[in-house]
């Protein structure tokens, strides 16, 4: 009998559009096996140091961006827990209780239920898989399977990006795989922790009371914290030790 893990590398390089299989590859399996809407992929070295790899839409990239700004939701209790989060009712008061910022702020974008799978072998993290449904509704046994084993793949995918490949080793020559920024400094992200900079400068106030000020300003008006980021970074906010 074919092996899960076979079938599902399989399934991702039936989606591969290159020579070499990619995590949107992966996202892109994954949400046709598992029987979900949309997924994400992140890699961190902590949560508040993290960066999307890749969203298969949208709202993917909303979810992302709540669970960053708000610092809670499935993913970053998965992070915590090491272990994986099944949101199957969004709507739950269980599920609100839980999340009483990032839920209503999911629920706000048309999802019900949110399933959340750590990367990591052993104690080693190195990111999270989520996938997100519009209907409330737990994965099947065989989904879950899935899933599992697509987040297993995917760390793999992440190591060998990790790694590149010097010239000569294997592949043309000069060349290396794509590295993915493991400080966290990727794209969707270098504004914000920029931004940090500034305005723990302008604060006199160490980084991480820095991102909080930034958080809870983004909170506070109903904004995502890269985009309160950029605004610091063009000089359009400024913060200052007398504000509240």
């Amino acid at each position: 009998m074919e092996s899960r893990a076979v079938r599902i590398w399989e399934l991702i390089t039936d989606h591969a559009t290159g020579d070499v299989a990619t995590v949107r590859d992966l996202c892109a399996a994954c949400v046709k096996a598992a029987g979900v809407d949309g997924a994400a992929l992140w890699v961190a070295t902590d949560l508040d140091r993290r960066v999307l790899l890749h969203a298969t839409d949208q709202v993917a990239r909303s979810l992302d961006e709540a669970g960053f700004t708000l610092g809670e939701g499935p993913g970053v209790q998965a992070w915590a827990e090491r272990g994986m989060v099944l949101a199957a009712d969004l709507g739950s008061p269980e599920d609100a209780a839980r999340w009483p910022m990032f839920t209503p702020a999911a629920v706000a974008t048309g999802v019900g239920a949110i399933f959340a799978f750590p990367l990591q072998v052993g104690a080693i993290r190195v990111g999270m898989l989520s996938l997100h449904r519009a209907r409330p509704g737990p994965l099947s046994g065989e989904q879950l399977a899935d899933a599992l084993a697509f987040a297993f793949a995917a760390v793999t995918l992440v190591l060998d990006q990790a790694h590149p490949t010097p010239a000569g080793s294997g592949g043309s020559a000069g060349s290396a795989q794509p590295v993915w920024p493991i400080d966290g400094l990727g794209e969707g992200r270098a504004e914000v922790y920029q931004a940090t900079g500034m305005v723990a400068v302008q604060l006199d106030a160490r980084l991480d009371e820095a991102l909080l000020r930034l958080r809870a300003h983004a909170f506070a008006h109903g904004m995502g914290v890269t985009e309160v980021a950029l605004q610091v970074v063009t000089r359009q906010l400024r913060f200052s030790p007398e504000d509240p």
